[in-house]
């Protein structure tokens, strides 16, 4: 019987950590483009993950946005806790969107997010943050932009 309410206590820290990772790439971001004037301008593509991936680390690393802000911790737990530091595990479980060197084009796309989580592992959908900070659920933001139907 205590085994089911651990769970249920584990999940939702999970989505909590999850959702501060996603706050902080989000500050990274931000302060990112107060710094350059720009949205990250990351040269591999979506296709090419593993590479993509790290250069959106290192991209925000010296802004105070470490490894670790990428790293979901359902994800991990999933992947049997490697360690995420060691060069061959290197991963990233969010996904940075593109856009233009333009500096106000990430503010101008209110549904748009920042950043999303690769994995549904919190139940709703896939995690999202938007321009404003909010973070929500992605089968949320396709009933919100279907009109609630």
């Amino acid at each position: 019987m205590l085994l089911p309410a651990v769970g249920t206590v584990r999940a939702r820290a999970d989505k909590i950590s999850c959702m501060n990772n996603l706050r902080n790439l989000y500050l990274g971001a931000n302060s990112y483009m107060q710094q350059y004037n720009q949205w990250p301008q990351v040269t591999a593509s979506p296709a090419q993950s593993q590479q993509y991936d790290e250069a959106w680390i290192e991209a925000l690393l010296p802004l105070a946005t470490p490894r670790s802000c990428w790293i979901c911790p359902a994800t991990e737990r999933l992947l049997g806790n490697p360690n995420y530091t060691n060069p061959q595990y290197y991963r990233a479980d969010y996904m940075a969107f593109p856009f233009d060197p333009k500096p106000m084009t990430p503010y101008q796309w209110a549904n748009m997010p920042w950043f999303c989580e690769k994995g549904n592992l919190h139940g709703n959908g896939n995690l999202m943050i938007f321009m404003n900070g909010s973070i929500q659920e992605l089968n949320d933001v396709e009933q919100t932009l279907s009109g609630g139907n």
